[in-house]
């Protein structure tokens, strides 16, 4: 009676949404599981949507709110639900408003450096000098503008400050570096901030170097001015010889002359203290060269060693890995050749039943398969898969077992769609009652085509053996239970 329920022809149950197959009742259930019609939920969560699974690609490409868009500031790739969250709290290109100065269209990366109250450009930051983290003296709060003459009034100062903090942090790394040199070994990050430390540094000396030029220039004009002076001066002596009225203009030029000669003199003055200034300064920027060399060097050499360690480290780690991989798949050759047969049939022992039950009735492990078989050394690979606590229409009441074709190294030389008779039993360990079932494959079925993926779908009987029936016979005795599957060679 079973068997003629089985083979009754139905519709798919997804009929009504388009689907056309039909077949008996016995391949319905593995063609539901792989009917394009199924409506399946979004792989995300969020989404929530239900959509048939013929449409799901399209679904994620075009319609889901959680597929991922590339953001217009930043170019990053961004959910479609979160993007305006984005916007509002991440996107580091995305345009905003100081609230200080109503500065509009400020990138929110550099809002931060906008707003700085040392180097920042916003009008409505007051701060202190920021030459006073290395010691300038005007530590009180000053406006942009305030700022901004200030800087250009102490300049020089300035300068020294920077030149001597770079100084006393080089003399600093150096020993540190003599004193351990395990540090950057210990650290591998301390090189990037070494490094970059050492670029704002030398960005530091090029501006400074930039306005020591200006100085120099300056100087130069000054002196140019004195000389013309001193020829003023010179030429005014010569001309008192002449006429009494320029007698006289002379000796107004000669009373003239010592306050001449003494802004002359105070003007040397000044350009001699930059002078030295500027030669100080020079000795102290070839010094931070020549230091910030050697330790660029020093730098170098430990990336270089550092690269050479990390090399060989990624050299070993490939090769275990590759030894890895053929240990593994020879263990598995082996345990394959142990239990594999060529003859078409199998004899599959489940030990640890009664764990394996349990398991199967809490969900841990519903299913397992069974080693690999053969119909021949170069036929169809195939292997068996069980439900202790049963599938689909037997779920609960019944042992279902299913049959399963495999990828095999010679299926290009086979015959398909596999066509086989399969016998499923169940042995009695008293030999007086085996469970037997069989089934004809079904050529239309994908489950019996040439394998494109490591397992075809499974196909079977769902209601091979009720649980009830375990306890009349001695199928399992000893916490172990023997399964036989029989496929039909006698046609190959």
């Amino acid at each position: 009676m079973r068997r003629e329920v089985q083979a009754l022809v139905v519709y798919c149950t997804f009929m009504e949404e388009g689907c056309k197959w039909k077949g008996e009742v016995r391949y319905l259930e593995n063609h539901t599981v792989s009917c394009e019609f199924l409506k399946v939920p979004c792989v995300h969560p969020e989404c929530g949507a239900l959509v048939k699974k013929a449409d799901l690609t399209e679904h994620l490409e075009k319609e889901c709110k959680c597929r991922l868009e590339t953001c217009g500031f930043c170019k990053k790739q961004i959910k479609l639900n979160t993007m305006k969250l984005h916007h509002e709290k991440e996107c580091p290109a995305y345009p905003v408003k100081c609230e200080k100065c109503i500065k509009a269209d400020i990138t929110r990366a550099k809002l931060t450096q906008h707003q700085d109250p040392f180097l920042g450009d916003c009008d409505g930051i007051q701060g202190p000098c920021p030459f006073s983290q290395i010691g300038c003296p005007e530590t009180e709060v000053l406006t942009r503008e305030q700022r901004k003459e200030h800087l250009e009034q102490m300049n020089t100062y300035h300068t020294t400050l920077i030149l001597r903090h770079a100084v006393r942090f080089s003399r600093e790394l150096e020993a540190l570096l003599i004193r351990d040199p395990r540090i950057v070994s210990r650290d591998p990050h301390i090189l990037p901030n070494y490094e970059s430390a050492i670029t704002d540094l030398v960005s530091q000396i090029q501006i400074q170097a930039g306005e020591n030029r200006n100085l120099i220039l300056k100087h130069q004009e000054h002196s140019e001015r004195i000389t013309a002076l001193e020829r003023k001066v010179a030429s005014g002596n010569l001309s008192s010889a002449g006429s009494s009225v320029q007698i006289a203009s002379g000796s107004g030029s000669d009373a003239q002359n010592p306050e001449i000669t003494r802004r002359v003199t105070n003007v040397e003055n000044r350009t001699a203290d930059h002078e030295v200034l500027l030669v100080e300064n020079n000795r102290t920027m070839e010094e931070v060269r020549r230091d910030m060399g050697n330790m660029k060097r020093q730098l170098d050499t430990t990336q270089e060693s550092s690269r050479r360690h990390d090399r060989r480290i990624e050299s070993i780690e490939h090769t275990l890995a590759l030894r890895n991989v053929t240990l593994a798949d020879l263990e598995e050759y082996v345990r394959q050749q142990e239990f594999s047969s060529y003859d078409g049939q199998l004899l599959w022992k489940i030990s640890d039943y009664a764990r394996k039950r349990n398991d199967a009735v809490t969900g841990q492990q519903v299913s397992f398969y069974s080693p690999c078989f053969y119909t021949s050394r170069y036929g169809y690979k195939m292997c068996a898969r069980v439900y202790l606590n049963g599938d689909g229409m037997g779920r609960g009441t019944h042992i279902s077992i299913f049959f399963v074709v495999m990828r095999g190294q010679y299926d290009a030389l086979l015959r398909w769609p596999f066509r086989q008779k399969v016998t499923f039993m169940l042995l009695d360990q008293d030999n007086v009652e085996h469970v037997i079932d069989a089934f004809r494959p079904d050529p239309n079925s994908s489950s019996f085509q040439r394998p494109r993926r490591e397992t075809n779908i499974a196909s079977g009987c769902p209601m091979f053996c009720s649980l009830a029936e375990l306890n009349n016979h001695a199928y399992v005795r000893d916490d172990a239970m023997f399964l036989k599957i029989i496929v039909d060679t006698s046609d190959l």
